[in-house]
């Protein structure tokens, strides 16, 4: 039969092998959610600029209708396209061009919030796989390192003083 240190040397390598399988899961599993968010964060980016360009088309072609109104409403009163109602006119087409850049601005600005999102998740996810490397090699370290005590504890001479066991 072995002796009782031998068997508590072995416990505690096999414990620090076991906790170190725990490190890498963990970081394992980190670094795939940190990457799934990275990838949903990078889908909604290019949705976010999707929608702009969408709302900014609507937008423009609401504001040509709208111009055609004015030209029509314009035509129909017998006002002539020039002086004052041009500058009128002038002013509805840059006021919708202006808003047309708008949209399409506050969706850059959120496709650019979730590019950040994703970047800072894909470093997320390469820091998890660091963590668990480092967290791996600590519970091997440590689980060896307390397997060597037991075996150096079991072959040392007891210390002047200690009690002596006469068999």
């Amino acid at each position: 039969m072995a002796d009782p240190i031998t068997i508590m040397a072995g416990v505690s390598m096999v414990g620090g092998l076991v906790s170190a399988m725990g490190a890498q899961a963990q970081g394992q599993s980190a670094a795939m959610a940190q990457q799934v968010n990275a990838d949903i964060a990078g889908r909604n980016a290019g949705l976010a600029r999707e929608a702009a360009s969408y709302d900014a088309g609507l937008q423009e072609r609401q504001a040509r209708m709208q111009l055609g109104s004015i030209r029509a409403a314009y035509g129909a009163s017998g006002v002539t396209i020039e002086g004052s109602p041009l500058d009128v006119l002038q002013m509805s087409i840059e006021n919708a061009e202006r808003d047309r850049q708008q949209i399409l601005y506050r969706g850059e600005l959120k496709a650019l919030g979730y590019e950040d999102t994703r970047t800072l998740s894909l470093y997320g996810a390469e820091s998890a796989k660091k963590q668990s490397d480092f967290a791996t090699a600590t519970s091997l370290l440590t689980g060896f390192s307390g397997a060597g005590k037991l075996f150096t504890a079991g072959k040392t001479a007891p210390s002047a003083g200690a009690p002596v066991a006469i068999a």
